[in-house]
């Protein structure tokens, strides 16, 4: 019927049509633009495309995520995915907080760029100037530039496991005592531990990439010991209150967070006390207290919500936190990694593509945190996956969404 119609539209008629139809889709996009995740999005070109991509990917009933797309400083996609929790069912929203993984270390890569701009440090200044209690000769050669590039050469020497504790025992006092939860109670201070009687790294500092979190703890003790104040505070106030944040913490042991998500694991075994198994035997709780190294804040530390980082990145690239020249640093790469077109720079990925603009990003799990984060910065587009989940292909489910993006 509809068919038969149609052959009695006359030409200007079927303009009209087009033109109104091209003017809908246009005005529907644009609602999208300050739409919250709870709202839903309109089938536009891209956002059914990225609707179709991670729609299958975290089902309402498991562990979820949250996707973000910012173009011109404007949300242009914000969808929730899945859960946020297993036992409340709450359901992921773009205010609920995520463990940031590395994207943890943007924050310090800032902090260090914002001293130095202070003329309080220089990122060529040598770990032997801030931490005196470092006997070996090559903490001279090691540089503050080093830990950023992960080209420090320091071994990651963290016992992860109850055998490799006793040992440490051994020869270290810690804080943690015959605390068996040795993880969950640990602190950066106790870390330096680590390095006082190191005799030999790994290989010659500035030379290559090898990824070294234990060398990049040691940004908190830097910070303290040069500015006199407490880490959380300093960075309270000369890095997040300039970007804005109001959703952005470091955890402290026996504080909650508010909105705050846990992540999961498929289940292997038996329950293990003491770690929550969904109500379907599918899903374990795999995260802080059941995983390592969640504590320590310059790594891996920090917890965000998808609101506030997209209000961090629009801060950070239009000059509010640290300078343009700053800027221009941390966005260049410095030390080849293994992956094909990608050096480290600043503390963070710079991928440099053939025929592609240059983007810059994080891609890492901490526990089952699964979180990926990038900004294309000639394109001025930003975009986010934070997941509770991390049984998926960060790097392939990455390319698609580039892919995607690139045509905006």
């Amino acid at each position: 019927m509809v068919r038969d119609i149609k052959k009695y539209f006359r030409a200007e008629y079927c303009l009209l049509y087009v033109v109104a139809a091209f003017v809908a889709v246009v005005v529907s996009c644009a609602k999208t633009d300050n739409y919250r995740a709870d709202h839903g999005l309109p089938p536009c070109e891209y956002t059914a495309e990225l609707n179709k991509l991670f729609a299958p990917m975290f089902p309402d009933d498991e562990p979820g995520a949250i996707v973000t797309v910012m173009r011109n400083d404007t949300l242009i996609y914000n969808h929730a995915f899945g859960l946020a929790t297993l036992d409340t069912k709450e359901p992921v929203t773009d205010s609920t907080l995520f463990n940031l993984a590395s994207a943890s270390k943007m924050f310090c890569a800032a902090a260090l760029l914002k001293l130095n701009e202070q003329g309080l440090i220089s990122l060529d200044d040598s770990l032997s100037e801030y931490f005196p209690e470092f006997k070996a000769s090559f903490f001279n050669k090691i540089k503050l530039h080093n830990i950023l590039t992960h080209s420090s050469g320091l071994p990651d020497l963290r016992p992860r496991n109850a055998d490799e504790w006793t040992s440490y025992l051994k020869d270290h006092y810690s804080v943690f005592g015959e605390n068996s939860d040795y993880r969950l109670y640990g602190t950066e201070n106790d870390y330096l531990s680590l390095f006082q009687d190191l005799d030999s790294i790994d290989y010659t500092p500035d030379t290559h990439y090898l990824r070294s979190d234990p060398s990049f703890i040691l940004v908190v003790p830097l910070i303290e010991r040069v500015t006199g104040r407490k880490f959380d505070d300093w960075m309270a106030e000369y890095i997040f209150e300039p970007a804005g944040l109001t959703d952005t913490y470091y955890r402290n042991p026996g504080t909650t967070l508010p909105r705050m998500s846990h992540a999961y694991r498929k289940t292997e075994g038996a329950t293990r006390p003491g770690v929550f198994r969904s109500e379907d035997g599918k899903w374990e709780e795999y995260d802080y207290g059941e995983a390592e190294f969640f504590l320590t804040k310059a790594d891996r530390g920090a917890y965000s919500s998808a609101r506030d980082f997209m209000r961090w990145n629009r801060a950070f690239y239009s000059g509010k936190v640290i300078s343009e020249e700053s800027l221009k640093d941390i966005n260049t790469g410095y030390i080849p990694t293994d992956v094909p077109y990608v050096k480290y720079g600043l503390a963070n990925a710079v991928e440099t593509v053939p025929g592609k603009p240059m983007k810059v990003y994080h891609l890492n799990t901490n526990g089952a945190y699964s979180i990926v984060e990038a900004s294309i910065p000639s394109r001025r587009i930003s975009y986010l996956i934070f997941a509770t989940r991390a049984d998926w292909d960060q790097r392939a489910t990455f390319a698609k969404v580039d892919s995607i993006l690139l045509r905006l």
